[in-house]
């Protein structure tokens, strides 16, 4: 009776730690960005479209040679707006830490691309792929791009757009883009903590017997 008590002690105990490591590892998930894919076409429309409206707007500027962020289609020349000022949360949070733009038609290719966050005084880091046809600009580590933040983001190209034919993908992300995650450190060595307290139920439930 007390080898039955002391086996059936030991595997409550041990589920109890496996409960509380994988609670603690899925707590230390960190936040996620908000996630906005969206399209545009011809010389100018609005940031987020057709997904949703995040309160500013993109522009083609010299000579159809950059594309640009700008607080709304009425400015005649580049100038930095405000991100997310509505607030908008897909119940992933309103900021964001990685923005992603592909050439579908209508221009040659990207030659440069800068995304500074002017409220932080961050500079995201650029990387052009694709053949030149996509650019993907990532917060540095540790920072985000948060609602209301003031942010300039341009795109040079390697020849001028033709509005009549030029369209364009991007997304508002988490940093780096992706389509799998990998878990947090802490959260893998939570999961490893884990399999071995369940290694270990398995292997004294067993003696027991």
């Amino acid at each position: 009776m007390t080898g039955i008590l002391r086996a059936f002690c030991t595997r409550f105990l041990s589920i109890a730690t496996v409960a509380a490591a994988l609670t603690v590892g899925f707590a230390a998930t960190p936040a996620h960005a908000i996630v906005v894919p969206w399209s545009g076409a011809g010389s100018s429309g609005t940031d987020g479209a057709p997904t949703t409206n995040l309160g500013d707007s993109w522009k083609l500027f010299n000579g159809n040679m950059t594309w640009n962020i700008v607080p709304s289609p009425s400015f005649s020349a580049p100038a930095p707006s405000f991100f997310n000022v509505p607030g908008f949360n897909n119940s992933l949070g309103t900021f964001a830490t990685a923005f992603q733009f592909t050439i579908n038609s209508g221009v040659a290719g990207i030659a440069s691309a800068q995304l500074d966050d002017v409220t932080t005084g961050q500079i995201w880091n650029t990387a052009i792929s694709l053949a030149s046809q996509r650019v993907t600009l990532t917060a540095p580590s540790g920072t985000e791009l948060g609602a209301n933040d003031a942010y300039s983001l341009d795109i040079g190209f390697a020849g001028a757009a033709d509005p009549s034919t030029f369209s364009f993908a991007a997304l508002w992300s988490d940093s780096p883009i992706s389509n799998t995650s990998v878990p947090e450190p802490t959260t893998l060595s939570l999961f490893g903590f884990a399999a071995l307290a369940l290694m270990l139920m398995r292997r004294r439930a067993f003696t027991a017997i």
